[in-house]
């Protein structure tokens, strides 16, 4: 009765928030202390409290400190306009630059805002070239992703790895992480060409780029600190790798994203880079209670036994070549209505193990297309990114055709990578 309620909790949760237009992780919550003290035999308000995400919680948080910096200064705006005045003249390039521009732009820390960064721009120079606003929208919402779910620094991946450490799997978790988001930049890759050549981007019109303006010396010293801190985070790991001294090793140890992004954000306060508290106000609460109070939810779920029945029915009802699908398609479904990383990931990723141990599947593909399918929704009016994407069109007549539009492209794609996971994409990896 307790796996019942707890699976009836969560689906309430996700509909309430969705209905009422409230934060789905505070509904969350009051159900995890509810079920978790009162069905729960020895329950506690101490034990339903320790469900707290607190590793994933802590990346977000030293995330938004620092790159919060990079957006309310302006660099970001900045260099997203240097970079596509590269095109300048070579029209049938602009999906592409646009693509490349967001990618780059959300990896430096944009994340999700990079569509109300870039999306003004990108829209206005595509528009007047007359590329399709479907492509458009498809270019910077999926490449935004590509960036922004990086293992790194991106909240994705970040959430992706965290919950990874909490499987079987945590000693592959980096590893696993990094395959994982190689195939998802496939399929977003992959999801942009297809609309390019349906859509037709190879005949867009010639169109000119104003030159931006040049970084102040705010914007300069920003730059600075957002490579160099990407520089510590990747290569002390790298060398780790391949170079097992003690001394590579602590510094390694020392340089995790975590701790560089905090040491960013102290040097960012002292440099002067931005107001430490719109830096604060900025940070995204709304994401971070929402991934705490379904995290909160889905402890006592598991505990209930959720995980391990959901992995039952989809061992015993599903024939084993359209699991694959099937991840994809729930992961999807789920997705269209809340957050990705926030509920389905946290739901559906415990049952891999599950999964691969009872049918004997790659835990990477099982991942992977959990994860993907998560994210192949992200382009609908419902979802933040597709919401946000839309919003940055300053056409009110092309915003309002996008509005309905992306709709049935978000149901589309999700079907479409369903048949491709099938085909076997994402199983190229194994650990």
């Amino acid at each position: 009765m307790t796996l019942t309620i707890s699976l009836i909790a969560i689906i309430l949760a996700i509909i309430i928030g969705w209905k009422f237009k409230v934060n789905a992780g505070i509904i969350a919550m009051g159900f995890a202390f509810l079920i978790g003290v009162l069905m729960v035999d020895g329950g506690k308000v101490s034990s339903v409290i320790g469900y707290w995400p607190t590793n994933i919680v802590f990346y977000l948080l030293a995330i938004a400190l620092f790159f919060n910096y990079a957006t309310s200064n302006g660099t970001m705006d900045l260099l997203a306009k240097n970079l596509l005045y590269v095109l300048n003249g070579n029209a049938k390039l602009i999906p592409w630059v646009i693509t490349l521009v967001c990618a780059v732009v959300a990896f430096l820390g944009a994340g999700a805002s990079t569509p109300a960064i870039i999306g003004p721009l990108a829209f206005s120079i595509g528009l007047s070239a007359k590329i399709h606003p479907i492509l458009l929208a498809i270019a910077v919402a999926c490449a935004t992703t590509i960036g922004g779910d990086n293992p790194i620094n991106g909240y994705g991946g970040v959430v992706s790895k965290s919950l990874i450490e909490n499987t079987s799997y945590a000693a592959s978790a980096n590893q696993i992480s990094y395959y994982i988001w190689i195939n998802a930049c496939i399929k977003q890759l992959l999801v942009i060409a297809v609309c390019y050549i349906i859509f037709k981007g190879y005949k867009a019109a010639r169109v000119n780029v104003e030159k931006p303006e040049k970084f102040n010396p705010t914007q300069k010293k920003q730059l600075t600190l957002l490579i160099v801190a990407l520089v510590a985070m990747v290569v002390p790991a790298i060398l780790n790798t391949w170079v097992k001294t003690p001394f590579i090793s602590k510094v390694a140890a020392v340089c995790q994203p975590q701790a560089v992004m905090v040491f960013a954000a102290i040097l960012s306060v002292f440099l002067k880079l931005g107001d430490e508290r719109e830096v604060i106000r900025k940070i995204p609460m709304n994401t971070l209670i929402l991934i705490a109070g379904m995290s909160m939810l889905l402890g006592v779920a598991k505990d209930a036994g959720m995980t391990d029945a959901i992995a039952n029915i989809m061992s015993n009802s599903i024939p084993k070549a359209l699991v694959p699908a099937a991840l994809v398609g729930f992961a999807a479904f789920l997705s269209f209505f809340s957050s990705g990383t926030g509920v389905v990931c946290p739901l559906l990723y415990p049952m891999v193990e599950g999964l691969a141990a009872n049918l004997g599947l790659n835990p990477v593909m099982l991942f992977s297309c959990i994860f993907i399918g998560a994210m192949s929704s992200s382009v609908s009016p419902f979802s933040t990114g597709g919401a946000m994407t839309i919003a940055g069109c300053p056409d009110m007549k092309v915003k309002d055709q996008l509005s309905t539009w992306m709709i049935p492209v978000a149901i589309i794609i999700p079907i479409s990578v369903a048949i491709v996971a099938t085909l076997g994409l994402f199983g190229f990896f194994h650990i």
